[in-house]
């Protein structure tokens, strides 16, 4: 007599079969009585909540997300759980509550195609400065005193927006980075000194891979940084591929900055395309020091946790940043940009798959024998089986 197999099996099974078919009130009922069993699931937690969404029941959906908000999801789920949370928003028509969202869903990934559409749908368009370009926005309120003109946005997320500015006492452009406006009230004191907290930390760095810090304004709520004009290498990474010679430049650049960074007590801890500026092919400048960690283990505060693409194993399961966490997100950048895809998708992230993907033959003919071993080794899932610090990695460049 064959062997039963066991309910939980059995409620997985019925809504995998439920929701290929389309099925979602089917769906969710197994899921409801999957998540009864097994509270603590938060993949199938979060699951359950979008088949409920989808069968339109979406009072019993934001209840189960409801959970979410006393137990935190793990970081992987982090942003997906203010996806479901967005949509429901948009459902209900809480327009506010639903840009909050979605920033908070940028704030995992500056480059998340959803969230942007939704927030260029959600927001209207800010009309243009007096004198400025068609582009520019208007300026913050907090701004007007100040000597920049603003010029147009460069990018935002979830604590800050970024804009191309012109000193007009020095006749230089900047970046300007401007705290969010609902953030500099006292409610938010936290938020604000951790955006502060990232201005000193680079403004006491020195080397061309860093971003410059000029200026740092805390009544005002504004950094003033060096403007690297190539952009991101994220859009880098959306246009032509990598030849073996950038990628190996780009690798021993990004490398040198990191152990320039990590021998004056630093981690990074969110390495991510968007937060790489580009000077010149294989010449990367690292920015966005807000998920930093210092050497005597106090950090820059609750910041961001970090992009989960890009966070190593040891931090999707909750560790700090360190300068190892450091080397596997690098290594996960070089992998991406001879792949031409990413190391780990969202599903993998669902599915909680840790094991790094072998490079494929064409990424490791891109990057050399060389190279692709180092990628190879920065990506491993134990720290220790990582090059020991950036320097030794550089090293094998």
């Amino acid at each position: 007599m064959a062997t039963r197999p066991p309910r939980d099996v059995d409620l997985l099974g019925q809504a995998d079969r439920a929701e290929r078919a389309g099925d979602m009130i089917t769906a969710a009922a197994a899921l409801r009585a999957y998540v009864a069993e097994h509270p603590a699931d938060a993949r199938v937690r979060l699951r359950f909540a979008r088949a409920l969404v989808a069968a339109g029941e979406r009072a019993a959906a934001r209840a189960a997300l409801a959970a979410f908000e006393a137990v935190p999801p793990p970081v992987a789920l982090a942003a997906d759980v203010h996806r479901a949370l967005a949509t429901l928003d948009e459902l209900e028509g809480a327009v506010d509550a639903a840009v909050d969202r979605w920033e908070r869903v940028l704030a995992h990934d500056v480059d998340d195609p959803e969230a942007r559409t939704r927030l260029r749908a959600l927001r209207p368009q800010a009309p243009a400065a007096a004198g400025g370009a068609a582009e520019t926005l208007v300026s913050p309120e907090g701004l007007e005193t100040l000597r920049f003109r603003l010029r147009r946005e460069l990018g935002r997320g979830a604590t800050a927006v970024v804009y191309l500015a012109t000193d007009q006492t020095l006749g230089v452009d900047v970046a300007l980075k401007v705290l969010h406006p609902q953030l500099a009230s006292a409610a938010h004191a936290d938020a604000r000194r951790r955006f502060f907290a990232e201005g000193r930390i680079v403004a006491a760095l020195r080397h061309p891979g860093v971003v410059a810090i000029y200026d740092v304004d805390e009544r005002a709520r504004v950094l003033a940084m060096e403007h690297v004009s190539g952009g991101t290498l994220r859009a880098r990474l959306a246009s032509t591929p990598m030849s073996t010679k950038e990628l190996a430049a780009t690798a021993a650049s990004l490398l040198d900055t990191l152990a320039y960074v990590h021998a004056r007590g630093i981690a990074h801890g969110d390495l991510k395309p968007s937060n790489l500026l580009v000077r010149a092919p294989g010449d990367v400048v690292l920015a966005d020091f807000g998920a930093a960690e210092l050497r005597d283990g106090a950090p820059t505060g609750d910041g961001p946790a970090g992009t989960p693409q890009y966070l190593s194993p040891e931090r999707l399961r909750g560790a700090r940043p360190t300068p190892a966490s450091d080397l596997y997100a690098a290594g996960a950048l070089l992998w991406e940009a001879a792949a031409g895809r990413p190391l780990r998708t969202h599903a993998d992230l669902l599915r909680g798959a840790l094991t790094s993907p072998a490079l494929p033959p064409e990424a490791r003919g891109a990057l050399g024998p060389r190279l692709a071993d180092l990628v190879a080794s920065l990506v491993a899932e134990a720290p220790a089986a990582r090059p020991p610090s950036a320097a030794a990695a550089l090293s094998r460049c």
